[in-house]
């Protein structure tokens, strides 16, 4: 497909779509405002790169006044990344299609499918970038969640947490340090009701008392009904989460109320602070046990 719109580009005649009658006709001329070029330097003999692989690279990247800005060969080592994941510049994702392994081409690209309006460290704004790129393995690259940087903490962190909310004696629930302080029962309930909130809240923004009637109160309810509350909140995370595309992670969120003082953030910002959430408390149980002569299941003594 690429090979074909790469054809396009460089036709200097205009260019008319031919549509399918669903589509209705409209008037005007077609405008080109970017195109990506590329010289095939020298066709491989290896496998063929598929969209989705691992591809390991090689590559010599130069501004269009002839200043080189990076280079993995003068370093010695290769670079790897996953096509279509967005780890690269959108230039380097369509760059190498058609190539096969031991191949070597030259990359045009223009600052939109580079570093864009603003730049980037070295990289002036508006640069049109040229990388001489050789194509030396491709790989099956597993699948991945784009929340994993997410989800996979989280794992951890649910783990400890019901360990310890399934170790506690149920004579103990109600212990604290100090009058005033939260007792397990409740620190357990608050993780479960930050859970659930910060969930809400990352689809959509909360008055302040909108934000006080979704706090769950810390009601006496037994050690087995805690642990049902812990285990739902974590599986409603997760099932929230784990779906969700690197775009619907990025997209913005407005933090209203006192709570948050009217913050904006992204989708993803309000996970990372749902992780940072459970850990604070998972810290704050360790303590609580230690002090009550509990040892943390997970470790020796």
């Amino acid at each position: 497909m690429w090979t074909a719109l790469f054809a396009l580009c460089l036709n200097t005649q205009t260019f008319t779509p031919n549509l399918p009658d669903a589509i209705p006709a409209v008037q005007g001329s077609v405008s080109e405002p970017f195109t990506m070029r590329y010289i095939d330097v020298e066709s491989g003999t290896g496998a063929a790169a598929q969209a989705g692989q691992r591809y390991i690279v090689h590559y010599t990247g130069w501004l269009r006044d002839g200043k080189k800005f990076d280079s993995s060969r003068d370093r010695d080592k290769s670079f790897s990344f996953v096509q279509g994941r967005r780890q690269v510049i959108s230039g380097w994702e369509v760059g190498f299609e058609g190539m096969h392994v031991g191949g070597k081409r030259r990359l045009f690209i223009p600052y939109q499918m580079a570093y864009g309006e603003k730049g980037r460290n070295a990289i002036p704004p508006r640069s049109e970038l040229i990388f001489d790129v050789e194509l030396l393995a491709v790989e099956t690259a597993p699948e991945a969640v784009a929340a994993a940087e997410i989800l996979d903490p989280l794992a951890e962190l649910e783990k400890k947490v019901m360990a310890l909310a399934k170790a506690v004696p149920e004579e103990k629930y109600d212990w604290h340090p100090a009058p005033g302080v939260r007792s397990f029962r409740e620190v357990f309930l608050h993780i479960a009701s930050g859970n659930d909130l910060l969930l809400e809240l990352a689809e959509k923004s909360l008055t302040s008392e909108e934000l006080n009637a979704r706090i769950e109160k810390q009601s006496k309810v037994s050690k087995v009904r805690v642990v049902e509350m812990l285990a739902s909140s974590f599986e409603g995370v997760r099932k929230k989460v784990a779906p969700l595309a690197a775009g619907a992670l990025g997209s913005d969120i407005l933090f209203s109320g006192s709570t948050f003082s009217g913050s904006t953030t992204t989708r993803r910002g309000v996970y990372i602070r749902l992780d940072n959430h459970v850990s604070e408390h998972l810290g704050q149980l360790i303590a609580y046990a230690r002090m009550a002569g509990i040892v943390p299941p997970w470790v020796e003594n």
